[in-house]
């Protein structure tokens, strides 16, 4: 089942007895949004033994892949039904029995997935009139609710790199969430200057504690919890010339503000990255709107983008295979044979809460640690059919578990970057598993609804 580029970028293999080793250049990792693509792999029996430019949360997690290859699938406990081993076999005729019975299914997740796979589980929704959503429901839907209101400023992150002298991360630690990023995607590395040859960028980062990143900074602006909405607009004001009359803001002083303020405006080229921090809380699209806003009023005297710090690896093809094939990036019933959009009433954590979906189709078990414990609970009480890596564990029992292939690592594919660049994966292990596009294209052959 090995597929991917393979002879043009193995440095090496040689035959040691009964060992082989190989070592993979430029290998992309799915574990966050960065799909860092710069690393290298050496491979030893099939098993991960080192890795380099990896961070550690990427060197530890491909380190603790399950890497040992067993021919036998059928003695091979991937797959299971109602928490007992399983013949695959089996386990597909369950899945078409509950498939053809299913009058308003959920298919969710998506964002381990790879492209073909993401496609094929919109196919799944589509064929059986229910709805499909991703995990990014859980994270980012009041950045995505902003931008279909004011629209984005946005660049690659290569963009980011080569141009900006000023980069902004507000809500963001990056130095913990996304290792590499500033080293990858931004001169702001403490070694940026050695590394590019060119000033090193400016860092600011507004957030409401010191984190390691804000320890980095060279401008940290502390807010109060709940005040981003207020500086922000306090901030565009300024920007626009208007004299702030109140001594401070959200716990910043009116000379901070106009510090901050100036900054901005003096650069050639400023870069804004947001979190999970900014998209928190009631009404957090209004935050995001500020600072898409914000942006628009620095373009009166520079350039700026902005940009999500997005957390899975590959949440962002999610977003772009829905957008294709529906029209809308998450959140979205296909019950009436056309698709609807509504974040919040077509999500997964709604559907669940509700009882709303009959069955539940998870392509990729990565968001279901952010649902809530009454949407967990619905998982409890309806069929389940989960495509998952081995190492992934649930809160609930399955009725039907199947694991399958690791992209990037043990089948090829794509994902996409965090600024919607697509990115190849390649197949570096071996694997019997079965991948989720196999899985799915099982389920759609043979299923027909009643």
């Amino acid at each position: 089942m090995r597929s991917g580029i393979e002879d043009s970028n193995v440095l090496q293999a040689r035959q040691d007895g009964m060992n082989s080793q190989q070592v993979f250049t430029d290998v992309a990792c799915t574990l966050c949004g960065c799909v860092c693509d710069d690393l290298t792999l050496t491979v030893v029996n099939n098993r991960i033994e080192s890795t380099k430019h990896a961070c550690e949360k990427a060197a530890s997690w491909f380190q603790n892949v399950e890497t040992i290859v067993d021919r036998d699938r059928q003695s091979k406990d991937f797959c299971k039904v109602r928490g007992e081993t399983s013949s695959l076999e089996n386990a597909l005729e369950l899945g078409r029995t509950l498939l053809s019975e299913t009058h308003h299914p959920l298919v969710y997740g998506l964002s381990s997935s790879s492209t073909k796979g993401q496609g094929l589980a919109v196919k799944l929704a589509d064929q059986f009139g229910g709805v499909v959503d991703s995990s990014a429901s859980a994270g980012h839907t009041p950045s995505v609710v902003a931008f279909q209101r004011v629209g984005e400023s946005t660049s690659s992150l290569g963009e980011v790199k080569s141009r900006a002298d000023v980069v902004v991360y507000w809500g963001s630690n990056p130095v913990e969430s996304h290792p590499r990023h500033l080293e990858r995607y931004t001169r702001c590395g403490t070694d940026a200057a050695s590394r590019t040859g060119v000033s090193k960028s400016f860092l600011i980062v507004v957030d409401v504690v010191e984190t390691e990143t804000a320890r980095q900074a060279d401008l940290f602006v502390k807010i109060e919890p709940g005040s981003d909405f207020e500086v922000l607009w306090a901030l565009r004001g300024l920007i626009q010339g208007i004299e702030l009359q109140e001594e401070s803001c959200g716990g910043v002083s009116r000379d901070e503000l106009v510090a901050l303020a100036e900054k901005m405006t003096s650069c050639k080229y400023g870069a804004l990255f947001f979190g999970m921090g900014l998209t928190q809380g009631p009404l957090s699209h209004l935050n995001v709107e500020a600072v898409l806003q914000l942006a628009t009023d620095l373009h009166r005297h520079t350039r700026w983008v902005v940009r999500r710090m997005r957390r899975f690896g590959d949440v962002a093809g999610a977003d772009n295979v829905l957008s294709w094939q529906t029209g809308y990036p998450f959140g979205v019933s296909l019950s009436r044979g056309f698709p609807r959009y509504q974040p919040g009433e077509f999500s997964a954590q709604h559907v669940l809460e509700n009882r709303e979906v009959d069955l539940c189709v998870m392509v990729g078990a990565e968001g279901v640690q952010y649902l809530s414990q009454e949407a967990v609970d619905s998982l409890s009480e309806i069929p389940t059919i989960v495509l998952k890596h081995q190492q992934t564990e649930l809160p609930f029992t399955p009725t039907i578990e199947i694991a399958v292939q690791m992209y990037g690592v043990q089948s090829a594919g794509t994902a996409y970057r965090m600024d919607d660049t697509p990115i190849p994966l390649r197949s570096i292990l071996q694997s019997d598993l079965p991948t989720d596009v196999e899985i799915l294209d099982e389920l759609l052959a043979s299923s027909t609804r009643e």
